[in-house]
């Protein structure tokens, strides 16, 4: 039996180019042209179509899989050609009724759309453009924020502006705070060791000052977002994206690091669970340092660090682990940030630098 695989497993077969398909499709040559222009007509954009709105509409039937996802969208490829955006990239849509209602997404379909400024989001993603009607989030519980409260525009046409800027180039830290901003800083220090907030301010409390401070301990590179709602409230549902989806070339400061090679990465972040866990791709001696470090600076009645039990953060997705060879991530409550955050990042720098020195752990 002939093996028709290559080298690599793949089935050569041949090619079948726009223009043969076409051909193949049409068969005249003044049929042909009238085909290639139908098509160009269909995939470029014009000089009329800006696409500055949208129309964020119910998902369609053949979506399901996004049913449920509060950060995902798909868009037509010309909408997204308009801005300079495609797949796996964020964007910001802005009620053009309300400009205190907006969120950023992950565009995860490209999804040709007649007319093509639709864009598609389940119930969850539209009610993040909704949240007046929902009751601000105490960070202090111990469940995840989730837009509990039910969602009466189900079926809902919600006109949006559409925009690329994902956080605020232009805003000090007090003006985005007041504004109810989203900014990132980058201090590039030339380390071999990245410290990461990938959702700081008011989205995860504390998480930036952690990564700043320990950046500071350690002089290693810090790259932090920070994040605050209108009025103060609901950080999190406007900001937050999973950093498993997080696309650098969406921030600008991260995109000018996202290709150095760094040994190490810290992960410092916020989860719904008590405690404070580490976990991460780096060796388990390596992560015990860092769990020993942070119990030392800590006092000696409060909550302690543990290793994860499971694969906790080697998700190769995770932001971490695409920028660097290992990485810890740091899994912590809130209660526990709100109490110890200096302590805890204090126990990290020093648990990976042998310049950061502990000083006598003292009780409570």
């Amino acid at each position: 039996m002939t093996d028709d695989t290559n080298e690599t497993g793949r089935i050569d077969t041949p090619k079948l180019t726009r223009r043969s398909a076409l051909t193949a499709a049409v068969g005249t040559p003044a049929l042909l042209g009238l085909a290639v222009g139908s098509y160009e007509a269909a995939t470029r954009v014009s000089d009329g179509d800006e696409f500055e709105t949208g129309i964020l509409c119910p998902l369609a039937d053949n979506q399901p899989s996004l049913e449920g996802e509060k950060t995902a969208i798909s868009a037509d490829p010309r909408l997204l050609s308009a801005h300079g955006l495609s797949a796996g990239q964020q964007v910001r849509l802005v009620r053009n009724d309300n400009d205190d209602e907006f969120a950023i997404y992950t565009i995860v379909e490209e999804r040709p759309e007649n007319p093509s400024d639709i864009i598609r989001g389940g119930t969850a993603a539209r009610k993040r453009l909704d949240l007046a009607s929902v009751e601000p989030t105490d960070p202090g519980n111990d469940d995840c924020p989730e837009l509990l409260q039910a969602y009466t525009g189900d079926d809902e046409e919600i006109d949006v502006t559409v925009s690329t800027t994902i956080p605020n180039p232009d805003l000090s830290e007090d003006e985005a705070r007041e504004q109810g901003e989203l900014i990132e800083r980058l201090d590039d220090r030339g380390s071999d060791l990245l410290f990461l907030a990938p959702h700081g301010g008011a989205v995860q409390p504390k998480t930036d000052q952690q990564a700043e401070h320990a950046g500071e301990l350690a002089e290693a590179t810090c790259w932090r977002t920070k994040g605050w709602g209108p009025n103060g409230v609901n950080a999190f549902h406007r900001w937050h994206v999973p950093t498993s989806e997080l696309s650098p070339s969406s921030y600008p400061e991260l995109e000018t690091i996202a290709d150095e090679e760094f040994e190490l990465a810290v992960d410092f972040s916020g989860v719904c669970e008590t405690g404070i866990v580490v976990g991460g791709t780096a060796d388990r001696a390596r992560r015990e340092a860092v769990r020993d470090s942070i119990n030392d600076a800590l006092p000696t009645c409060s909550v302690t660090a543990t290793l994860a039990d499971d694969e906790s953060g080697t998700n190769q997705e995770l932001l971490s682990n695409r920028l660097a060879a290992e990485t810890i991530y740091l899994a912590q409550s809130y209660d526990a940030r709100r109490a110890y955050w200096e302590e805890i990042s204090l126990g990290v720098a020093a648990g990976l630098s042998d310049d950061v020195v502990l000083m006598q752990r003292h009780s409570c």
